[in-house]
């Protein structure tokens, strides 16, 4: 079983020793692995499966608070990153020029999240359960673009997994992070769905994680090679 902690580990480290070194545009430089996968099966290192079907929205953001989930070395601790999951309770926007809170619950009118749970109460096995982020209209000629362009839920055999597409990703600086978003989504969804479920009880069975481009800026390596000295 895989968690986020752990996962963060090894991606960096992946990086560090298998990158290549390339420039996104004349001010960012940076190391770079093209199509990642991952399956994040424990998020929250609960250890075994069964934990998953107690644990509710508030508790993991609890768990957040209380630092349980803080690595030395990491630019996002808790609570830092107690206010970045817990963004996804507000629609608004922040004054940002996206936000995913905004594009998941309130762009293009609708709330995607309520989408995504009347797809799976319609039919527990439905593909049709997602969200988008990336809107034509608006950002075909912005430079700050929605890293998170996709996230579908898949329920099979009684649990709800949640699958990410990113075109872009931070591995340092944001994956740590965009993991325990992406979870309190799914932790959130699956919590939503059981509450109108008559016969069936879900459990989140975790994250499955892609990226066209995962990376780390160059000027984030040396913080990154003291994140794996220190583990």
């Amino acid at each position: 079983m895989l968690s986020i902690n752990q996962c963060y580990l090894d991606f960096v480290k992946k990086i560090l020793t298998e990158g290549k070194e390339t420039y996104k545009d004349s001010n960012h430089h940076l190391k770079e692995n093209l199509g990642n996968f991952y399956i994040i099966d424990d998020p929250l290192n609960l250890k075994y499966r069964a934990k998953y079907q107690h644990m509710t929205s508030k508790q993991m953001l609890d768990m957040i608070k209380e630092g349980k989930f803080d690595m030395e070395a990491n630019p996002i601790k808790s609570d830092a990153l107690y206010e970045y999951v817990k963004s996804f309770d507000s629609s608004d926007d922040l004054g940002f020029v996206y936000s995913y809170p905004n594009r998941i619950l309130a762009h293009f009118d609708v709330d995607q999240f309520e989408v995504m749970k009347k797809r799976i109460l319609n039919a527990v096995g439905s593909n049709r359960s997602v969200a988008i982020t990336y809107d034509p209209a608006l950002d075909q000629d912005r430079e700050d673009i929605p890293c998170l362009q996709f996230l579908q839920a898949l329920v099979r055999d009684g649990e709800l997994t949640i699958h990410c597409l990113f075109r872009s990703n931070d591995i340092f600086g944001a994956f740590y992070s965009n993991m325990f978003f992406i979870t309190y989504i799914g932790v959130k969804l699956t919590e939503e769905i059981n509450k109108e479920l008559i016969n069936e009880n879900l459990v989140f069975g975790g994250v499955h994680y892609h990226s066209t481009s995962g990376h780390i800026y160059s000027n984030d390596l040396k913080a990154a090679r003291k994140l794996i000295s220190s583990h």
